[in-house]
């Protein structure tokens, strides 16, 4: 809640948007919030009263508290030209209960709020500081933003919420739907046992006829039977006659399978050898070819090296050249000196000196000889041993060649080999399957023919077991259909419960967008009222909001009954989500009942399944007998 100033009070409408806050909370919150609001307009009345009462009690009929700019002054905004202007010799005099402390808000601004306007009434009046102003309001501002925050982190919390019931309602759903295909199947299965218990029913029955019909006919319906006995024996006999021919082609087959499955693994191990092979001659290649690569990079580092070489001698040579160039051409310079310094007397000197000069020139002479010898035999062998780098280089490359090819050889072979190890594998398969087939067929074939042969139970208590095995078939037909209804109840029980929530869905957003608008106009009006120009000190003509007693009711009134509606929409709300969430509850124990129905309902399922499964081995034996019975009347038959 935000107190604004000029007497204007402005409610949150956050707090009755929120969909986790109760109307009894709201309610509470109410109250506390206009009992702390009483005692701090008490608080802030209360120096007005004292000032009142000395008014009072010092008033002479020249003025009243209650002059026109004071901050209880409240007049209507259009009051400009209006009978109750601020030159009206009228003059209101507001009286004030001094009784401290005042019993409600209403009743103190009722007290202030009488009091007309008067030109020869002093003003008096004592304001807020600026400073004040401000920190109350950015302490209200604080609150409202706490308060916002709070809202918004309560309606995240119901989103999540909401979420995951949607999330465990498509969970229930997803349940239910594989329940139902459950349903079908053994619906199907059921079916299927009801046919054959059918089936055996009526071959009992027509047993049954003919064991009568032979009891009325007497000796001539002997004499049929026994000959269509003889002809079913014959018959019989040349089935297993057949059969046994099938064995030992199946035999045959087997052994054929069973030699290409060890030569198939013959095979396999020769691929493996092969492969072992070639990948340790693919190892001994790699080796050379690294080897030579090394060898390669040792050949390039000499010939690097050779080249530098060559590359010093070559500066080496031509430095001393240089060298000795200089210093012939100093002794020539210094021969031409002497010559034109030529003095008779200086010439033995310069004899000699002429004679050291040109055994110094020799001796360079010959230095120079020999550098060049030197630099020729450097160059020489350095030229061999480039010519040597190059052809190792090129036998490396003709090597390499030949080398790669066999590598490249050796690839194409390994790959072959795996194809030939996979197709080997392949056939190993389909030998293996091949023989295990052969396997259930003579396993089909024998305990068919141990079927022909034994067996030895009465034919009476198989139509007993099979009536039984038909009522509990039925029985379990009926309870499977009762689930099946349940099912469908629960399918509409959840498709409702969707409505619901959808509903309360709109109805909460619908809140919301009404909290929004009800907080932009509260924006609104905080916007008008702090950027309105302050008045001057004067007190003239400066623009200001007054509102009087009654707007300020009625404004009042207006946001009370906006909270009222407020927490009305929000206790609906809420209701109807505990409602939702019940008959979730509801559903899910019911989804949880009908799980254990299911199961409980497989597992006789189950059981009827093998009791049929059961009543076929009677059947099967009930025939087995019957033939023994036969062939004991025949064996009587031929001994008499």
């Amino acid at each position: 809640m935000n107190i604004l100033p000029k007497g204007r009070v402005a409610l949150s409408p956050l707090y009755f948007a929120s969909p986790s806050i109760s109307a009894f909370q709201g309610h509470h919150f109410l109250s506390q919030f206009d009992e702390h609001l009483a005692h701090e307009f008490d608080k802030k009345l209360k120096p007005y009263s004292e000032k009142g009462q000395n008014i009072m009690e010092g008033q002479n009929g020249s003025g009243s508290p209650r002059s026109v700019g004071s901050p209880g002054s409240v007049s209507s905004p259009t009051s400009k030209g209006t009978p109750r202007s601020t030159s009206s010799p009228k003059q209101d005099v507001g009286e004030i209960d001094t009784r401290a402390p005042f019993q409600s808000v209403k009743a103190a601004v009722s007290l202030f709020g009488e009091a007309g306007a008067s030109p020869r009434t002093s003003a008096v009046k004592k304001t807020q500081t600026p400073e004040e102003r401000v920190l109350e309001k950015e302490t209200q501002h604080h609150l409202t933003l706490k308060e916002l925050e709070y809202y918004r982190e309560q309606l995240r919390s119901a989103d999540i919420a909401k979420a995951q019931a949607l999330r465990d309602l498509k969970k229930a759903n997803r349940t239910l739907q594989e329940l139902t295909n459950k349903l079908e199947n053994l619906s199907e299965s059921k079916q299927a046992a009801f046919e054959a218990t059918e089936a055996a029913n009526k071959r009992a029955k027509e047993l049954e006829e003919q064991k009568s019909i032979r009891a009325q006919l007497g000796d001539d319906a002997w004499r049929v039977d026994v000959n269509s006995e003889r002809e079913l024996y014959k018959a019989s006999a040349g089935e297993l006659i057949s059969t046994k021919q099938e064995l030992t082609n199946l035999r045959q087959d087997f052994d054929a399978a069973l030699e290409a499955k060890l030569a198939a693994f013959q095979e396999e191990e020769e691929a493996q050898h092969t492969t072992k092979v070639n990948q340790e001659r693919l190892s001994q290649l790699s080796k050379e070819v690294s080897s030579l690569r090394e060898t390669l990079g040792q050949v390039k580092l000499a010939s690097i090296q050779a080249q530098e070489q060559h590359l010093k001698l070559i500066a080496e040579k031509e430095v001393r050249l240089l060298n000795h160039k200089t210093a012939k051409e100093e002794v020539d310079k210094k021969i031409m000196g002497m010559k034109a310094e030529y003095d008779p007397e200086l010439g033995e000197n310069l004899e000699q000196k002429l004679e050291e000069t040109t055994e110094a020139i020799k001796v360079l002479q010959e230095q120079l000889n020999d550098v060049k010898a030197s630099d020729l035999t450097s160059l020489r062998t350095t030229a061999s041993e480039l010519d040597d780098v190059k052809r190792t280089l090129q036998e490396v490359v003709a090597e390499e060649n030949p080398l790669r090819s066999s590598v490249e050889l050796l690839k194409l072979e390994l790959e072959n080999v795996k194809r030939e190890r996979s197709e080997s594998k392949k056939k190993a398969i389909e030998a293996e399957s091949a023989a295990e087939s052969m396997q259930t067929d003579l396993a089909k074939s024998k305990t068919e023919l141990e079927a022909v042969i034994s067996g030895e139970t009465k034919s009476d208590d198989i139509h007993l077991a099979l009536e039984q095995q038909l009522t509990e078939a039925e029985n379990a037909r009926l309870e499977a259909e009762e689930m099946k209804k349940k099912a469908e109840v629960l399918e509409q029980e959840a498709e409702e419960a969707r409505i619901v929530t959808n509903e309360t869905e709109k109805k909460l957003q619908i809140a919301l967008k009404e909290a929004e608008k009800a907080m932009a106009a509260e924006r609104l009006a905080d916007d008008q009222i702090y950027n309105s120009p302050k008045p001057d000190s004067s007190g003239g003509s400066g623009r200001r909001i007054k509102l009087s007693v009654e707007e300020f009711e009625s404004l009042k009134k207006k946001i009370e009954e906006i909270g009222h509606e407020a927490d009305v929409k929000v206790a609906t709300a809420m209701a109807q989500v505990e409602a939702i969430n019940a008959s979730e509850k509801e559903w899910l124990k019911k989804v949880e009942t009908t799980l254990e129905e299911s199961e409980d309902l497989q597992s006789e399922i189950e059981d009827a399944i093998k009791r049929a499964e059961m009543a076929e081995a009677a059947k099967k034996v009930v025939e087995g007998e019957l033939q023994k019975w036969r062939q004991k009347e025949q064996n009587e038959i031929g001994e008499s």
